[in-house]
């Protein structure tokens, strides 16, 4: 996968998550937790292109701290 086609899924999985939250109102956008849930959406896509192409690289979220 490119990079733009990650970036691309990454803005999709995000606008999923933003029409699910308009309607739920879990997270308050702009909040702390608003860009955490979004951090966790990032990675999942990553993992899910990792997958698909059998690149398997620790993400930041993963590496000790």
């Amino acid at each position: 996968m490119t990079k733009g086609q990650i970036e691309s899924a990454v803005r999709r999985a995000s606008n999923i998550f933003d029409k699910w939250n308009d309607v739920a109102g879990i997270f308050e956008r702009d909040s702390g937790y608003y860009f955490e849930i979004l951090g966790v959406i990032e990675d999942a896509v990553h993992c899910g292109s990792q997958a698909a192409t059998r690149d398997f690289k620790k993400m930041d979220s993963e590496k000790d701290t």
